[in-house]
């Protein structure tokens, strides 16, 4: 097991592979085993990084500091890893991680990969579609949503699995992962397109999370980038479709590579 003691927190943390450094971010309802599907084929190419967000699996650290700590944990981990510059896969909280990134090491980011997630690129538009899919929601967590529900019926032995990963994390305050308050009215999108990198945007077509209309929308807000949405798929399109997720993310991967200088 390796941990890194940085930023007042104690990150469990997993290499695998060699190559150009990839960077797996999780979302909410998961931890470093959601990539259990990715890490074998991409560790083929790339050394791959996949780590608990504090307050997730295995890492600790205290929780009453405020969202914005997702994103200095990470550029405290990467410093720790020796890692100048890699691409960053986010899946819906990882987006968080990514903001914090972008706003204080930008030059670390090689591409990105946003997945259920604007990374914090938003309009009015999106607040929109954002309560509208709350509504639609009802009272129940955001952890029923994850998946599709034709995967789940389907697939009842990965649902089961899917939710075991899940009660790993321990309990964390209420509204660590919410919504900003209404008030506020910033956006991410001018700081992402100043990366000037690649930015690849995927969505499952049942998102009740991050609807495809939602991470459209946030795509127009980026010059040149890409979209993809995963037919079937729910919330965790790479839980769910990982065979397809992982072909679009590696095809991606390797069109950056090749228009490199």
């Amino acid at each position: 097991m390796s941990f890194a003691d940085v930023n007042g927190a104690h990150l469990y943390f997993e290499q695998y592979g060699q190559g150009p450094d990839v960077v797996l971010l999780h979302g909410a309802g998961g931890n470093h085993l959601s990539w259990w599907q990715q890490l074998p084929v991409f560790a083929r190419e790339f050394r791959c990084t996949v780590y608990d967000a504090r307050g997730w699996g295995r890492s600790t650290g205290e929780m009453g500091v405020g969202r914005f700590v997702l994103g200095t944990d990470l550029v405290a981990l990467l410093g720790y890893l020796g890692i100048e510059r890699a691409h960053v896969v986010a899946q819906s909280m990882g987006g968080r991680a990514v903001a914090g990134l972008t706003r204080l090491t930008p030059a670390r980011i090689a591409s990105l990969v946003l997945c259920g997630t604007t990374a914090g690129a938003t309009n009015d538009r999106i607040r929109q579609l954002q309560d509208q899919l709350k509504r639609e929601r009802g009272d129940g967590g955001l952890r029923e949503f994850a998946l599709a529900p034709a995967f789940e019926a389907g697939e009842p032995e990965l649902s089961m699995l899917y939710r075991q990963i899940n009660a790993l994390n321990p309990p964390r305050p209420r509204g660590f992962v919410g919504r900003p308050p209404a008030s506020y009215r910033g956006s991410m999108h001018t700081a992402l397109s100043g990366l000037g990198v690649p930015v690849q945007f995927m969505v499952g077509e049942h998102d009740m999370i991050t609807s495809p209309e939602m991470i459209r929308e946030a795509q127009g807000l980026i010059s040149g980038a890409r979209f993809h949405e995963l037919k079937g798929a729910g919330h965790s399109a790479y839980f769910e479709k990982p065979d397809e997720w992982n072909g679009v993310v590696l095809g991606f991967l390797h069109d950056v590579s090749q228009a490199a200088p």
